[in-house]
């Protein structure tokens, strides 16, 4: 069991509650777990294991006695609570995003370069990369490690969840709102969600849109110095609530078969394969829900050409990757003296 004493905040949303869940598989002391969240959560009480936690409100001296901090909350929120962190001795996992174009500030893409929080760094922040990015990621890695990825196209299929608790409420709302003959009211999304699709997720700049101009820059973040792939993305939201769908093509150097790359995606431990599409066996969200895993399947290959279809639970595949690097932070004091 775990001694390392954690907080989590913004524990009542959708990755707060899933680290939680990452925190009770890790068998981590729940007396040494602590939940907060905003002010109107306060009090409420938050399964634990077989226990429950209460949840506390945000104050000045709230990361006192707490070796480690996730933090689940929207950027503009992380910042100042990653510094508040930092002054009173807490190193901090950030989810948010605050912190993934500062270069001062490691990047962690799992499976890609998570030993990047062995070097030395100045503060006690790490940023997390995006669920669409680990996903993206996730796939790719064996293609490049292996076969020496030279360039991919990715479109990202990605679910209500991607607007948090506030997006799955929105396309549940707009959903019972059509099936009663009423026009919904468009909010958080550019469109009406339900039964559509919205080729954009975030602001466009220069015809990307933040989730494709996001995935691309930390990955080219990660993989710096690698020999860095080409990478573009194209995003669109789609009226399903939870997970992210990639549907990629690789241009490898070195020519693979199909069973060569299910043999390379099925050496890795955080992917599972699913590839029998004659049985209709590939992945789906509905597969993927609760599962930290990357989900891989209807691969194809012919040449130096790979196409595979891959899946992901954003908010459990967040959360897991935050508490796995949240544990293992307390650890770096003894190399700082």
């Amino acid at each position: 069991m775990s001694d390392v004493s954690i907080g989590v905040v913004g524990a009542t949303g959708e990755v707060g509650r899933q680290a939680l869940e990452a925190l009770v598989r890790r068998e981590v002391d729940p007396e040494a777990v602590r939940a907060f969240a905003s002010e109107k959560s306060v009090g409420e009480s938050l399964d634990l294991g077989e226990g429950s936690l209460d949840v506390e409100a945000l104050s000045d001296d709230m990361f006192r006695g707490l070796d480690t901090v996730v933090l689940a909350v929207p950027p503009e929120v992380a910042r100042p609570l990653a510094e508040r962190a930092q002054a009173q001795g807490t190193w901090v996992v950030d989810c948010s995003g605050a912190f993934r174009l500062d270069e001062k500030v490691p990047l962690v893409v799992p499976g890609v370069n998570e030993r990047i929080i062995d070097r030395p760094f100045p503060g006690r922040v790490v940023g997390l990369a995006s669920a669409s990015a680990q996903l993206v990621a996730a796939a790719l890695e064996p293609l490049k490690k292996k076969l020496g990825l030279v360039l991919a196209d990715a479109t990202l299929l990605v679910g209500a969840a991607w607007k948090g608790k506030g997006g799955v409420e929105r396309l549940s709302l707009q959903t019972a709102q059509l099936m009663n003959g009423k026009e919904p009211e468009v909010e958080l999304f550019p469109h009406r969600l339900a039964f559509n699709l919205i080729p954009g997720a975030g602001d466009f700049e220069q015809g990307l849109s933040g989730l494709e101009r996001q995935v691309m820059v930390e990955l080219a973040r990660a993989w710096a110095g690698e020999g860095l792939p080409a990478l573009t993305a194209t995003a669109v939201l789609v009226p399903t609530y939870h997970g992210t769908m990639a549907v990629l093509s690789a241009h490898c150097q070195r020519p693979a078969d199909a069973d060569a790359v299910r043999e390379l995606l099925k050496a890795e431990t955080d992917l599972k394969l699913l590839d029998d599409p004659g049985q209709h066996i590939y992945p789906m969200p509905m597969l993927s829900n609760d599962d930290p895993a990357v989900h891989v399947g209807r691969v194809r290959a012919h040449g130096g050409r790979v196409q595979l279809v891959a899946c992901v639970d954003n908010a459990c595949r967040m959360a897991d990757a935050a508490v796995e690097i949240a544990l293992e932070l307390p650890s770096k004091d003894e190399t700082r003296h």
